[in-house]
């Protein structure tokens, strides 16, 4: 059986090894985000402090959304617009 504190690892755990793995950083916020629609499993031990399951971790991977340039652009012809 594998060591309980093993299985269970806190959010600034889980958003190093998603990091690690997703090949860019990954908050502690999207971490909870995650838990809250049920892609990681967590744990809830008191009102602020959530444990997720290492292995579900482990398993997910992050991707990238973009880099911000097509809101960029958007907001560009805006302002030259109202110029």
């Amino acid at each position: 059986m594998p060591d309980q504190k093993k299985a269970w690892i806190t959010t600034k755990e889980a958003a190093g090894i998603l990091t690690t793995h997703s090949g860019h950083q990954v908050s502690e916020a999207y971490v909870r985000r995650l838990g809250n629609i049920g892609k990681i499993e967590y744990d809830q031990i008191d009102q602020r402090t959530r444990l997720y399951k290492r292995s579900d971790v482990e398993k997910y991977k992050v991707g990238v959304r973009g880099d911000g340039s097509v809101r960029r652009a958007i907001r560009a012809s805006k302002k030259e617009a109202i110029a």
